[in-house]
């Protein structure tokens, strides 16, 4: 648990440190925005990257015991997101300080949270079922994740972006989440409508298919390991 808090924070810092000092990004209280970011990103690389390997890991348990598979990449996501809960409540006094206005947007935090799992858990869903078949998924999926974080607004915000690659952003859903994210945390802005009926429909759709394509394949799963 100590770990799964430093080092997102340690990266954090560091980053901040390198925009601040020698980038010298003009953001008011960069270490706060970098980790309003940090925090959400770790907890969903760490599912996917875990999750995605999951069935496959723990096949000596799936063939001893007829537990339903799809509690195992469950399980994973489950674990990071204890994790960034435990995160967050470590990191809140610092943001509650610089804002004590932040109490009362707590409970929408609570909505964000619960969002941003429901569409991690379909995609780790997704991923852990196609990994049975296509094991060089996991090298890939290292590359994809690396990509996605840098287009995903965690260093900077959205309106850094050129205008003529801000479609590409537009297209990234974690956009949605972070943006959620730091609308509470950090600019202690009241909801986006838009942004918060985007984020609730990507996570039906996320979860829904990533459960679908999870329970097609998963009387298959045992002879592909």
């Amino acid at each position: 648990v100590f770990w799964a808090f430093i080092n997102p924070l340690l990266l954090a810092l560091i980053i901040a440190f390198i925009f601040t000092e020698i980038i010298k990004v003009n953001i008011k209280h960069f270490y706060l925005f970098i980790i309003s970011g940090m925090l959400p990103w770790f907890f969903f690389a760490n599912s996917l990257q875990e999750a995605s390997t999951s069935i496959v890991s723990n096949v000596n348990l799936l063939k001893q015991f007829p537990l339903p598979r799809v509690f195992i990449p469950i399980a994973s996501v489950l674990a990071n997101f204890f994790n960034l809960i435990l995160g967050f409540l470590i990191i809140l006094p610092f943001f509650i300080i610089f804002n004590p206005k932040l109490i009362f947007m707590l409970p929408l935090l609570v909505i964000v949270l619960l969002l941003h799992l429901l569409f991690t858990l379909g995609i780790a869903l997704f991923l852990s079922s196609v990994y049975v078949y296509f094991r060089d998924i996991g090298q890939f999926l290292g590359v994809l994740l690396l990509f996605w974080l840098w287009v995903t607004p965690v260093f900077y915000t959205i309106d850094m972006v050129p205008q003529k690659y801000r479609i590409l952003f537009s297209l990234n859903p974690l956009t949605v989440y972070i943006a959620l994210y730091r609308g509470i945390l950090f600019d202690m802005a009241l909801f986006n409508l838009k942004f918060i009926l985007f984020a609730f429909l990507l996570s039906i759709i996320s979860f829904c298919f990533g459960y679908a394509v999870f329970i097609k394949q998963e009387p298959y799963f045992l002879k592909r390991i």
